[in-house]
């Protein structure tokens, strides 16, 4: 599937694109895992696609629970702010 840049994709779409259920994505939205795009309610971009990946491999491969999401995720933020 070719992604449209800036492209934001509803909750529906966002699941089967995905594959992670709705209900799945709402408990990572309410945990802050994944944020919507601010100003398009429920909608979601690429960026939020890789983290829901991301999320979903340190879960299947690493058994990651949400409280080491929660340290993994911060650690890999800050990552990216001291790269830029």
């Amino acid at each position: 599937m070719n992604m449209e840049p800036d492209a934001t994709y509803s909750l529906e779409v966002f699941a089967r694109i995905s594959g992670v259920s709705e209900e799945t994505i709402d408990h990572y939205r309410e945990h802050g895992f994944i944020r919507p795009v601010r100003g398009h309610g429920e909608c979601y971009d690429d960026e939020a696609l890789r983290t829901l990946r991301r999320i979903e491999h340190l879960r299947e491969t690493c058994g990651v629970n949400d409280a080491g999401l929660q340290l993994i995720l911060g650690l890999l933020e800050e990552i990216e702010r001291l790269r830029r």
